[in-house]
């Protein structure tokens, strides 16, 4: 039997028709992707952020990140660095300044020392009381004279900064470091704390500028000079301010007679360290203009010669 179709007319006849189609595997059609699409992909992201209750919802989860943050981070740090006790030691005046500025070089004759604190147990405020904002400016002080002393010399290059700034930086953790561990090795709990005890050996870049000034005008004999008396007032000084918090309390008498010999050693020990770190960190920069000038090499003239 014969299922062909046979089309009518005199034309060549079609292929075979598909009597029944594959519907196994689902076929759908692929959407087409428009021209606008296809261009900038961020394109639809900022539509998003265009819209005003997207741009809002964004910017409450950002400060509230912001808020969660910072607070975790304060509340992380407060275990290991007491923010509110560095604050204080930088919480000075320019009358304060001023007046401390006045007795770490005139310490002679000041009649009142002592320790000073508040009925909570913070210091408080006084002339006598550390801080370290002095320490600080001193320190940078410190090294801009030093460069100005080098250029004078024609020995100044960008990286006696680096060096100068590093340089004194450790031999202040070495003096701290000295001082922890004498603490230590001879079993003394003292009231004295890091940041006071961090004060009390920056106050000598005070006294080591004004060796360095002086040397820078006035030669190598303004400066030993400037030397001899700026280590007596720092040794001074810290006697007279330290013995009324290492030393024990007595009552009546001179304090330092009284002292156990453990604490009047670890006294000296801070005061006497000094003028040695003031003389490593001030010597080979302090000659005067007339050493500079001979320390920089001879400058032989060429002549001409006549051939």
């Amino acid at each position: 039997m014969d299922f062909n179709v046979h089309h009518r007319g005199g034309g060549a006849s079609n292929p075979d028709p598909v009597l029944f189609e594959d519907t196994s595997t689902p076929q759908h059609p692929q959407p087409q992707m428009t021209h606008a699409q296809q261009g900038n992909p961020f394109q639809q992201y900022g539509q998003y952020m265009n819209d005003p209750m997207v741009a809002n919802m964004a910017m409450q989860y950002g400060s509230s990140l912001a808020t969660s943050g910072k607070q975790y981070v304060e509340q992380n740090l407060d275990k290991y660095i007491p923010v509110s006790r560095v604050k204080f030691y930088f919480a000075v005046t320019s009358d304060y300044v001023l007046h401390k500025l006045f007795l770490l070089l005139f310490p002679f004759i000041n009649k009142e020392w002592g320790a000073h604190h508040s009925t909570n147990g913070e210091p408080t405020r006084h002339l006598n009381s550390p801080d370290l904002y002095i320490p600080v400016m001193a320190f940078a002080t410190y090294i801009v004279a030093i460069a100005i002393t080098l250029g004078n010399q024609g020995r100044f290059t960008p990286e006696m900064l680096g060096i100068t700034a590093t340089t004194a930086f450790v031999w202040l953790m070495i003096e701290i470091g000295i001082v922890q561990f004498a603490m230590y090795l001879i079993s003394v709990s003292t009231d004295i704390k890091i940041f006071d005890l961090a004060s009390f050996c920056g106050y000598k870049y005070v006294h080591m500028i004004i060796c360095i000034v002086t040397a820078m005008i006035t030669g190598s004999v303004g400066y030993y000079l400037s030397f001899i008396y700026t280590s007596a007032a720092i040794v001074y000084f810290l006697i007279c301010t330290l013995r009324y918090i290492i030393l024990p309390d007595t009552t009546g008498g001179d304090r330092i007679a009284r002292g156990s010999k453990r604490r009047n050693n670890l006294l000296l020990l801070i005061a006497f360290i000094q003028p040695v770190i003031m003389l490593w960190l001030t010597y080979h920069v302090t000659y005067g203009p007339e050493k500079a000038e001979t320390s920089l090499p001879p400058i032989t003239p060429t002549h001409n010669k006549r051939t």
